[in-house]
């Protein structure tokens, strides 16, 4: 590979990724932002401990132009689980956190939210 064609390459990875937005969770001052790239979806919405595992209670808003929905969920300090989902049917995990066993055989995203000042 020729050496300018090998400098545009890498400078082309490192602006995109520099570019790309995290879809982790992301406290912000009035609660946790939720985010999930689905760009073909036609709904998603957040289940967890939070909302008593109700798939109809928090609807993402989307997809944005790069295909992400995203919500703002009023979350006091704690330990949650949860999973995107989609298309009202397809429970999903978040990639962007670690997940752990629910006890019943599957899995579900986890994320702590930490005391302000931590």
């Amino acid at each position: 590979m020729p050496l300018r064609t090998f400098i545009y390459i890498t400078l082309f990875v490192l602006i995109a990724g520099c570019a790309t937005k995290s879809l982790a969770p992301e406290a912000l001052d009035n609660g946790v932002r939720f985010s999930f790239l689905a760009p073909s979806a036609s709904s998603v919405s957040i289940a967890g401990s939070f909302n008593h595992w109700d798939p109809q209670t928090n609807a993402l808003t989307g997809p944005d132009r790069d295909g992400v929905w995203t919500t703002v969920l009023p979350l006091p300090p704690g330990r949650y689980e949860y999973r995107f989902v989609v298309n009202g049917k397809d429970w999903v995990l978040d990639p962007s956190v670690p997940s752990e066993d629910d006890g019943l055989g599957e899995r579900n995203s986890l994320f702590v939210v930490e005391p302000s000042g931590k």
